[in-house]
Formats: structure tokens, sequence, C-alpha cells
């Protein structure tokens, strides 16, 4: 496990330099200034712009910019940002991160949740009607994108039958609506990986010799059964998980979430460098933390894969 560990360390941090440097050389190859669009309408002297430039470190080449911050990072300084001048970046990404947090946890929980559920009783249920209604909701939840499932949640049950907020984050409720559509499709394929998985290890020999052992029908299925069909669904959790993760821009901007999604966006129409990079770098370890704790829980479930390392 220590081995696994070091090697797995090693290769987030590849993988963090690999993701900030891409959207570090993005920020600064795009077109347009941030200085200029900081200064606006202004007539400021060249003298002013140019002190700002130096100011900033964007007068040196980009890969001595990149060292400089990288170096600060290292230290926990993500440097400050260009439009709310003077303001760090850890103090306006942090409350977003869990402003996101609060609802993204619902989202992915209720998502593997109700696939699980859904996956495993069609497969028990296989070639009924309840199998085929099951499957039908996973693809239209596959189909849907994220902005049509969102206007028609806002418009039914927000407009319509006024039973959520329209847009917001102070109350639990304002969760609700946000959380249903990034987790639609994740749960609608899981729902379909779990189905797929149960109907392959449903007929087993294990499995017949559990029923034969007398053990009853709910046993045999949650303890030999779902564990086992669990095993490939695991990656696709973690591809999900990055998949949420990615989602929080679109979903909070229509919900006018201040989450690290929409700081996102947002920085990016403002060419705030920092931010874009800051929202990236939190992004990236999420998502190799997450992705390290699925690996981790193959072992769990499985103890040969920890033999054979």
């Amino acid at each position: 496990m220590t081995r696994f560990l070091i090697k797995r360390l090693i290769f987030m941090l590849f993988s963090l330099l690999g993701a900030t440097f891409l959207a570090f050389a993005a920020s600064r190859l795009a077109p347009g200034d941030p200085l200029r669009l900081m200064v606006g309408d202004q007539n400021l002297p060249p003298e002013v712009i140019t002190a700002w430039e130096v100011r900033y470190g964007l007068d040196k080449p980009i890969p001595v910019q990149y060292f400089y911050y990288v170096a600060n990072a290292l230290q926990g300084d993500l440097g400050t940002s260009y439009h709310y001048i003077g303001t760090p970046v850890t103090d306006i990404i942090g409350p977003a991160i869990l402003v996101t947090l609060r609802w993204e946890v619902v989202a992915l929980f209720g998502a593997i949740v109700i696939a699980v559920i859904l996956g495993t009783i069609s497969a028990i249920k296989h070639n009924t009607w309840i199998d085929t209604g099951a499957m039908g909701l996973a693809l239209i939840g596959v189909s849907l994108p994220d902005f049509a499932l969102a206007t028609f949640l806002i418009v039914g049950f927000a407009l319509k039958l006024n039973w959520f907020p329209v847009a917001g984050y102070e109350t639990p409720a304002h969760y609700v609506l946000p959380a249903i559509t990034l987790a639609a499709r994740p749960c609608a394929l899981l729902s379909r990986m779990v189905r797929a998985s149960m109907l392959d290890v449903i007929h087993q020999d294990y499995m017949v010799t559990a029923r034969a052992k007398g053990l009853r029908e709910s046993a045999v299925i949650v303890r030999h059964g779902l564990r086992n069909a669990l095993l490939p669904v695991l990656t696709v959790v973690g591809i999900q998980i990055g998949r949420i993760l990615s989602g929080s821009f679109i979903v909070e901007t229509i919900f006018n979430i201040p989450g690290i999604g929409r700081v996102g966006v947002t920085a990016v129409l403002q060419r705030d460098y920092p931010i874009i990079l800051g929202a990236t770098l939190t992004l990236a370890v999420a998502f190799l933390v997450t992705t390290l704790a699925v690996d981790i829980l193959y072992g769990v479930l499985d103890p040969r894969i920890r033999v054979a390392d």
C-alpha cells in the first residue's frame, strides 16, 4: 500500500503540473489584455500600465511566470485577483468551494444510491415492465443536456408549482433543483452499468451456492451479488465524479449559485488569471483525490486486488 500511494502521489503531482500549465498557457495566449479590461474606459498613462504589468509579473516570459506561480502555490499563495484588486485568490475560492460542496455532495451521493437501487431492481426484474420503465428513464437521463433539464425543472417546479426557489443558495431547498440537474446523467449512466453488471453475476455459481445454503434472497443479492457487481462500476463512478465537478460550471451559472463553478466562469469572462488558475487547481486536486479513493475501494471490495498488486 505504501508503494502504491507513493506512485499515485507522484502521478498526481505531474498531473497537477500538467493541468495548471495548460490552463496557465491558455489564459496567457488568449487574445486580449487583462490589464486593459481592468482599466476599462479610463485613460491611464502608459507608465501606470507598465507598473501594473511589473507588479503582476506579466512583463516576464510565460515559463518564468509559471515557475513563480508554482513556487508561490507550494507555499499556499495563489496570488491576488486582477478584478478584485488586492484580494487574495484563496479568500475568493475558499467560500466558493464550501458552497459547491454543500450541494455537489448531495448530488453525487444521490446519483450513486439511486443508480445502485434502480440497476439492482432492473436486473432482478429483468425483462419486466419495471426493467423497461427504469431503463427508459435512464435513457432519457443520459440523452438530456443539463441546460435543457435545468430549464424544465425551473419552469415546472419553481415557476409553475412554486415548490422550490428558482435560484440562490440560502436554504437547503435551493440545492434541490441544481442537485437533480447535475445528478441526472451520472445516475442514468450508472444505473445502466449496475444493471448490466448485476445480470452478469446474478446467475454465477457462487450465487447458486449461497441460495442452496439457505441464505435469504436479499442477503444473496447484497452480500454476494452486489459486492461483486460494483467492481466494474467503480471505474465509471470515478469518471462521473470528474463529470460532476466539471458540470458545476454550467449548473451554478444557471441557478446563480456562487460556487467554484460560477466563480471560474466569471473569472474567464473577466480574464482574471489568478482565479482561473486557482479554480483549475482546486478542481484538479478534487478529481485526483476522489479517483485515488476509488482505486483504494477496489481493494476493499475485492481483497484479491491487493494480493495481485
